[in-house]
């Protein structure tokens, strides 16, 4: 099935399709007792496969992958020379000779291509998959447990992975965190395992996963923020995405340096705003009404309005200076589930 073909599929199950994101008319939005079905359309995959790929990528991601179990997961980055992030992703290890990256769709042949360029020395082939796979998104509570019951699958813990046989082909659970499942499966088989779970569940919008994100404080690094930020700058080392122990990889040197020497002087915070056009990954923000004072990561729409991650100057943050977009609006901040302020290496 092509993406026309899955379009036309999800149009008949009621989608509005706006920016290449399913919309589908909700009457229950936030009832997080129920079980939520949602297009992962946005999201793109990388295979990594070889005998030498836990090892050629230990020597490039900011996390441990020596020391994660097979089936397991984590997030992580690939950072440039100077420590800015390429790509940041959810790195699944099926095995130590196969890994999925899983990062959006528009962030997939820039993170392919970056790290293909250390790959020539190891036996380990990297490729993008996000047409010939397709990944949907389960959300609610008791989601593991649910979606495994009507797959016939060993329902999984967070950070675990599942694989399990539909129809012939293999197809991979990943528990994103307690509320979060996302399911990764050949393109052809898509619309089918959307029929058997559809009657179990009630189709929603991508911006309800976006939404569990950002509450849950995960950083989404797109094609426009690539290379904008130092990991701290997302708080991935508060979420275990980055080794302080693991050695050597690409841009280890500057992160080691900012942590180390605290020299971090922005943080990934959470905030709302309210509703209108959804403000662009990358887009600055201001203090006063003129001074930038960092950048947001991304954006949801919500019934409240919109809710988003940005990094912003710790300074200013704290100093409680009212903060703006462009166009004026002015973002409350929110609480994160986790301490920012929390030392990774005590």
């Amino acid at each position: 099935m092509d993406q026309q073909q899955w379009q036309d599929f999800l149009s008949s199950e009621g989608a509005i399709w706006e920016g290449g994101r399913a919309h589908f008319p909700l009457t229950s939005n936030d009832n997080r007792q129920g079980l939520h079905l949602i297009d992962l359309g946005p999201v793109g995959a990388v295979s990594v496969i070889g005998p030498d790929s836990q090892k050629f990528l230990q020597g490039q991601l900011t996390c441990d992958l020596v020391n994660l179990p097979d089936g397991h997961s984590t997030l992580g980055a690939h950072c440039n020379p100077k420590g800015r992030m390429i790509s940041a992703f959810n790195a699944l290890k099926l095995s130590q000779s196969e890994f999925i990256l899983r990062l959006p769709r528009d962030l997939a042949p820039i993170a392919q291509q970056a790290l293909a360029k250390y790959a020539v020395f190891f036996k380990a082939e990297l490729c993008d998959i996000s047409d010939e796979s397709h990944w949907l998104g389960l959300q609610g509570q008791g989601v593991a447990e649910q979606v495994a019951k009507l797959l016939g699958f060993e329902a999984p813990s967070p950070g675990q992975i599942v694989t399990f046989d539909f129809e012939g082909e293999r197809c991979i659970a990943q528990l994103a965190n307690v509320s979060q499942l996302a399911l990764l499966c050949p393109a052809s088989k898509t619309q089918k395992l959307w029929q058997i779970l559809s009657p179990h569940s009630e189709a929603t919008g991508y911006d309800q996963w976006q939404k569990g994100q950002i509450e849950a404080g995960i950083p989404q690094i797109d094609a426009a923020t690539s290379e904008m930020f130092i990991p701290q700058m997302a708080n991935l080392h508060l979420l275990g995405g980055v080794s302080f122990k693991k050695g050597c990889y690409t841009g280890q040197e500057v992160v080691a340096r900012m942590q180390f020497r605290g020299a971090a002087k922005r943080r990934l915070y959470r905030a709302k705003c309210e509703g209108g056009d959804l403000p662009a990954s990358g887009l600055e923000i201001f203090a006063d009404g003129q001074q930038s004072i960092g950048n947001l990561v991304e954006a949801c729409h919500s019934d409240e309005g919109i809710e988003l991650l940005a990094v912003l100057t710790i300074a200013k943050v704290a100093a409680g200076e009212p903060l703006r977009l462009k166009d004026g609006r002015t973002l409350v901040i929110q609480d994160l589930p986790y301490d920012a302020d929390a030392d990774p290496l005590a």
